[in-house]
């Protein structure tokens, strides 16, 4: 992926920062013109603690290849962080972008480090200046911690996960709260992404927010399936992935943009 050095292509521009995972602000008010790059694309992972049973559906690293094309992130996330933005400034200019071709989930955590560093791929920095764009805000899945809410508000989980999919873990025995059924095992749909907010005159990451959510799902019955993969049908996967994204990326922007005190 060719990058540009945002100094040198884009002369309004300096070095950007890194910004801690805790939120800062900006005022909704100074924005004019906003570019939104959603770089999430389709892809679902899929992660397994160490000690992953034999005999289920999904391999440890068969994240990629799970059947859910089109799923939507990026529509998700552009439409979500659109009515975010008009509704806490009206006169806001929105453009809304996603990747020229899908990233893998490495590729964006590198292209959100690189923003951190003054580096962009040539296709964003052709889009600032065709735009006139005078704020990014850039979508990127990133890896953290795994850490899934339970009914009664525990937060369980071993390990790291990265992107968007679905934590396995047979270790736990689990209480369905809608049936009673005892299980072994969970699955748990997560969403980790990185919101960055780029003002681009002064080349600053102003606002950065990082989303970490996640919810465990046993089965439905006490002698049902013991691969926790069944635990839910494909229709309520794909809707639980869908809510995360979209609830995750109206909480985001409610962060970045809370008013100055």
């Amino acid at each position: 992926m060719a990058k540009t050095w945002l100094r040198r292509s884009v002369l309004a521009c300096g070095v950007l920062l890194a910004i801690p995972v805790s939120a800062q602000s900006i005022d909704a008010a100074k924005l004019s013109s906003v570019g939104v790059f959603s770089l999430l694309g389709d892809s679902v992972q899929a992660s397994w603690a160490e000690d992953k049973p034999t005999g289920t559906r999904v391999d440890r690293n068969g994240g990629q290849n799970l059947d859910f094309k089109g799923i939507g992130f990026d529509l998700i996330a552009l439409r979500a962080s659109d009515a975010a933005l008009k509704r806490a400034n009206p006169r806001v200019q929105t453009g809304l972008y996603r990747a020229p071709q899908e990233l893998s989930p490495a590729q964006q955590r590198a292209l959100s480090e690189g923003a951190a560093k003054a580096e962009l791929p040539a296709w964003m920095v052709a889009t600032i200046n065709k735009d006139k764009l005078d704020h990014l805000l850039i979508i990127t899945r990133q890896r953290g911690t795994i850490s899934a809410d339970t009914a009664d508000s525990m937060a369980i989980g071993r390990g790291a996960v990265e992107g968007i999919g679905f934590y396995l873990d047979t270790l736990y025995t689990m209480r369905n709260q809608t049936t009673g059924a005892l299980s072994s095992g969970l699955i748990a749909p997560y969403a980790q992404i990185r919101y960055q907010l780029m003002e681009v005159k002064s080349g600053d990451i102003v606002a950065q927010y990082d989303v970490r959510e996640s919810f465990a799902y046993a089965s439905r019955e006490a002698q049902g399936s013991l691969d926790p993969w069944m635990f839910m049908s494909n229709e309520e996967k794909v809707r639980a992935l869908r809510d995360l994204v979209e609830r995750g990326t109206e909480r985001a922007l409610q962060n970045l943009l809370a008013a100055k005190r």
